[in-house]
């Protein structure tokens, strides 16, 4: 598995407008929940997570951005992104995701209290770490803390969670996305100015 993580996702003019976009929506029947929409194995025992689908052109407008500063390797157009709204109790089990797409998390909230959780878990293996076997999580894990405009990019399908919020935290907000594998005939995307950590690149899971 390679995670890509980086910080400056997106521009501050970008998320003033999305902060007004949602702040719009507030009181609209635009909103569903992780009930819904995930499977019973996703959502486990966390409290619901208000989901929101963005409108396709501003979808494309982030997407369009997210690559043109590096963080996303291929230009995705018609994709569209999520915006999700976790609150105290929030979290998501140890899982795998989809094996024909990579994901990518934005980290939205101005200021968050790493005691108050939300940390993304998972585990490269190499350079003396031995890979997992497939029935079951890593019995250790690296993790990133959710900071403003931090992203992370998930490029191939392995074990990952997400620890939860603690009763006290504040909604913990996110865009989401699920994008397409790249295929070897895409041309990759010029290297963004701002430098990224990539984790060690494993071949797709059997």
């Amino acid at each position: 598995m390679a995670v890509i993580h980086g910080q400056d996702a997106l521009s501050e003019t970008t998320l003033e407008r999305l902060f007004h976009y949602l702040d719009e929506r507030r009181k609209q029947a635009v909103w569903n929940t992780n009930i819904n929409l995930w499977d019973a194995g996703i959502v486990h025992a966390s409290a619901p997570v208000l989901v929101h689908p963005i409108e396709a052109s501003f979808s494309n407008d982030l997407l369009a951005e997210l690559h043109a500063r590096g963080k996303l390797p291929y230009l995705h157009q018609g994709e569209t992104v999520m915006f999700y709204a976790w609150p105290a109790g929030s979290y998501i089990p140890w899982h795998s995701d989809f094996t024909d797409k990579y994901s990518m998390t934005v980290y939205l909230n101005r200021e968050w209290n790493p005691d108050h959780g939300g940390a993304f878990c998972w585990q490269d293996w190499g350079n003396g770490i031995e890979r997992h076997d497939w029935s079951a999580p890593p019995v250790r894990s690296q993790m990133i803390r959710p900071r403003h405009n931090a992203y992370a990019l998930m490029t191939d399908t392995e074990w990952h969670c997400v620890t939860a919020t603690t009763s006290n935290a504040p909604a913990r907000l996110t865009l989401q996305l699920f994008l397409p594998r790249p295929t070897p005939q895409q041309p990759s995307a010029q290297p963004g100015t701002e430098p990224a950590t990539l984790a060690m690149s494993v071949p797709p899971r059997p």
